[in-house]
C-alpha cells in the first residue's frame, strides 16, 4: 500500500507539472491569436488559465470582452476586480475613475484605492527592469527623464524606449532639432528589437529621406503590422494623380491591409475603383503576389497591456 500510495503521489506531481505549463502556455497562445485579431480563438485558449482565476488571463479576458461588446461587457466590472485582487496593476488602473477609462461606460466597480496600489506594483516590476511598468509610471507618476538609464540594459527596452519617445513627444517640441534627435534615438532602440510601431513612427520622423522611411514601412509590413500597410496604401490614397505603377502599388499595400483584418478601402476593393484603372491581369498577379506575401506573414498588431485597444 505504501509504495502504491507513492506511486500515485508521484503522478500527481507529474500531473500537476505537465498542467501547469500547458495553462502557462494558454496565455501566450492566446496572445498570439489575438494579435491576429482571433478573440474568440484567444479566450479559447486562454481559458484553462481564466478557470484557474489566474489574475493576467482574467486581465485580457476583460479586456477583450471590453472590446467584443454585447452581453459580455456586463461581466467586465467581476472580472477585473478578480483580477485586482490578486495583484494585476493592469486590472486595477483600469478601476481607477479617469478620462482614459471606461468606469462610467462599462458601470465597472471603480474606487480610486487602486491607483496607489497599482503605482507601488508598478515600481517593483519596473525595478526589475520591465519596460511597461517604467512607461506606466512615466504616464501616471513619475519624470519620464528617471528611466533613462534603463534604456542600456532593461529585459523589457523595447517597450522602455517607446515610452521615453511618447513622453518626449508629449512634453517638448518633436520638431526641434535636438529634440527630434533624441527621439530618433529611442525609436530606433525599439526598432532595432524588431518592435514594429516604433518603426512605423520612424517612417514619419524621416520623411525628408524617402527611402529609409519607406524601408521602415516594409520592415514593419514583413512583421504583419497592419498600421504599416494603412500608411504605405495611405501615401497613395491622397494623390490626385496616379501612374500605373502607382495605382499597383495602392491596390497592394490596400488589399493586404484588408487581409490583415481592416477593412478601411474595403469599398474600393469591391466596387470598381481598381478595376477601371488596372488591367484584370494586372489584378491577378498582384492578387497572386499578396497571396504569396500572406503565407509568409501573419497579422501582428503588437498589443500589450499599455496599448490594447
Amino acid at each position: 500500500m505504501t509504495l502504491l500510495l507513492k506511486h500515485l503521489k508521484w503522478l500527481t506531481v507529474l500531473t500537476s507539472l505537465f498542467f501547469g505549463q500547458a495553462t502557462f502556455a494558454s496565455v501566450e497562445e492566446g496572445l498570439a491569436w489575438l494579435q491576429q485579431g482571433e478573440r474568440d480563438l484567444a479566450l479559447e485558449a486562454m481559458q484553462p488559465e481564466i478557470a484557474a482565476e489566474d489574475p493576467t488571463a482574467l486581465f485580457w479576458q476583460a479586456r477583450i470582452y471590453m472590446s467584443m461588446g454585447g452581453m459580455a461587457t456586463f461581466e467586465v466590472g467581476r472580472i477585473l476586480q478578480r483580477s485586482a485582487e490578486q495583484g494585476n496593476p493592469w486590472a486595477m488602473i483600469e478601476l481607477v475613475d479617469s478620462a482614459s477609462t471606461y468606469c462610467g461606460f462599462y458601470m465597472l466597480p471603480c474606487d480610486d484605492k487602486w491607483f496607489d496600489k497599482a503605482i507601488e506594483k508598478w515600481q517593483q516590476l519596473a525595478a526589475n527592469g520591465d519596460g511597461k511598468a517604467m512607461y506606466m509610471l512615466a504616464k501616471h507618476k513619475d519624470t519620464w527623464r528617471k528611466y533613462v538609464p534603463y534604456l542600456a540594459h532593461s529585459t523589457r527596452v523595447a517597450q522602455a524606449a517607446i515610452a521615453l519617445y511618447n513622453e518626449l513627444s508629449r512634453h517638448q517640441d518633436i520638431k526641434a532639432s535636438a529634440i527630434r534627435e533624441q527621439a530618433v534615438k529611442y525609436l530606433t532602440v525599439a526598432a532595432e528589437r524588431n518592435y514594429a510601431p516604433a518603426m512605423v513612427e520612424l517612417s514619419s520622423l524621416y520623411q525628408s529621406d524617402k527611402d529609409k522611411s519607406l524601408l521602415y514601412l516594409k520592415t514593419a509590413l514583413s512583421l504583419g503590422y497592419p498600421e504599416a500597410a494603412s500608411v504605405l496604401a495611405g501615401n497613395y490614397y491622397l494623390k490626385d494623380y496616379r501612374t500605373k505603377s502607382e495605382w499597383e502599388e495602392f491596390y497592394k499595400y490596400a488589399k493586404i491591409l484588408f487581409e490583415l483584418g481592416d477593412s478601411f478601402y474595403d469599398y474600393q476593393l469591391k466596387g470598381n475603383y481598381f478595376k477601371s484603372a488596372l488591367p484584370t491581369e494586372t489584378i491577378a498577379e498582384l492578387d497572386q503576389e499578396i497571396e504569396d506575401f500572406l503565407t509568409k506573414v501573419k497579422p501582428n498588431r503588437f498589443y500589450d497591456e499599455t496599448n490594447l485597444y
